[in-house]
């Protein structure tokens, strides 16, 4: 950035030499007024970064310039050209805030250690204002980064704590849009059978984009999952058609990668805000879609676990003999239809319930919650609510959970 400096002088041969021979060849834009009333008018208009004010001149002095400027509240580095023993002309212009003064006729030097004396100030207090400013971008970025470390932080405690696969996955759509400043985001999964990308959990989407599919073969998506590598466009790049069959300003994709196979893409976009996406977002758009990759994985073995537990269920609930098992937290896990009258319990699900709750028979209840020890007691003689005798046997796993199997004697 050039700096700016005004020449008030009704000498044209002074104009000249201070413009031609100190100033442009310093770096210096130039600009040069003939008399006072122009000058002031110039440095109100154009606000120079120093001004060189002859004092003896038409219309106006250089002090006139000088009132006249500090009564509109315009400060502006200067220096006061005088005449040889004008010195209390140079006093009074000190008051009025110049910087310097040199006394006609001056030579090259000494008016271009007085240009770099008079900016000096002006340039430190710029460099000052230009370190301000760099601080609290700064600052403003770092709580940025806070807010978003907080929320992948809340996402990341979701996955972790959540089975509900919808519920994880609108959260890791919604974080996105929140922590990149995006008007729309969505989460696109693959149907393998046909090559298509369809939407799994969306923000702000209108319903049309929400039932759209889009083929993995001529999308940008389908690019992003075929590659598995990010894609940002910002705003300087020409708008992109996406699954929201709109014209978009700006986006990101990011692959959804599961034990190295393309599973999905999550995306954001703007139609209509002019920012940009910058490398942060593409980062923290990254992270959240490792979130929603945990997410459908965890989905995944909790529903192959779900199954295999309900054909293990049926399965139990068909044998003869009475089987109970309780988890570490003495919470009843399963019990089959012959455990269930052994223990004359009803047929209502009472999964998930305290077994103290469930078994009255203070005898069987010490023999099923009794403290882990290698001396702890193992088989017992039980006598059901049915009346009959079982010979029992518990089976305790390293996680703390216990699988009793009766035997009618």
């Amino acid at each position: 950035m050039y700096e700016r400096v005004l020449i008030i002088d009704d000498s044209q041969e002074i104009r000249e030499f201070l413009s031609e021979y100190i100033l442009k060849p310093k770096g210096f834009e130039v600009l040069t007024a003939s008399n006072g009333l122009m000058g002031l008018e110039m440095a109100i208009a154009k606000e120079p970064d120093l001004m060189i004010v002859d004092q003896q001149m038409p219309r106006l002095t250089g002090l006139e310039v000088l009132e006249k400027l500090q009564e509109r509240g315009i400060e502006i580095p200067a220096i006061l050209a005088t005449a040889h023993g004008s010195e209390e002309t140079a006093v009074a212009a000190f008051r009025l805030g110049i910087r310097d003064y040199v006394i006609k006729p001056f030579d090259a030097d000494e008016i271009s250690e007085s240009v770099d004396k008079a900016l000096r100030e002006s340039r430190l207090q710029r460099e000052r204002d230009q370190l301000v400013q760099q601080l609290m971008e700064s600052n403003s970025q770092l709580q940025r980064r806070a807010q978003e470390l907080n929320v992948l932080y809340g996402v990341g405690k979701s996955v972790a704590s959540s089975l509900d696969l919808e519920e994880v996955l609108h959260r890791v759509v919604e974080a996105a849009v929140y922590v990149v400043g995006a008007e729309e985001g969505s989460l696109m999964l693959l149907d393998e059978e046909k090559g298509e990308l369809f939407v799994r959990a969306s923000k702000n989407l209108d319903s049309k984009a929400q039932s759209m599919r889009k083929r993995v073969t001529d999308s940008l998506a389908g690019k992003v999952l075929q590659t598995k590598r990010a894609i940002a466009i910002g705003t300087d790049s020409q708008w992109k058609r996406t699954h929201t069959a709109l014209l978009v300003k700006s986006l990101i994709y990011v692959p959804l990668v599961l034990q190295n196979k393309p599973i999905g893409v999550l995306g954001v976009t703007n139609r209509l805000k002019e920012t940009s996406f910058d490398s942060n977002d593409t980062r923290a758009l990254s992270a959240l879609a490792g979130y929603a990759t945990i997410a459908i994985n965890n989905a995944n073995i909790y529903s192959q676990i779900d199954g295999e537990r309900l054909v293990l269920g049926k399965v139990i609930d068909y044998t003869k003999d009475p089987v109970v098992v309780i988890d570490e937290d003495q919470r009843l896990v399963l019990i089959n239809s012959a455990g269930r009258s052994a223990f004359g319990l009803t047929e209502e699900n009472q999964i998930g319930t305290d077994i103290g709750a469930i078994i009255t028979n203070e005898e069987v209840l010490a023999y099923l919650t009794q403290p882990e020890s290698a001396e702890m007691q193992k088989t017992a003689v039980i006598t059901g609510e049915d009346g009959r005798t079982y010979s029992a046997e518990m089976i305790v796993t390293d996680g703390g959970s216990r699988s009793v199997i009766m035997q009618a004697e």
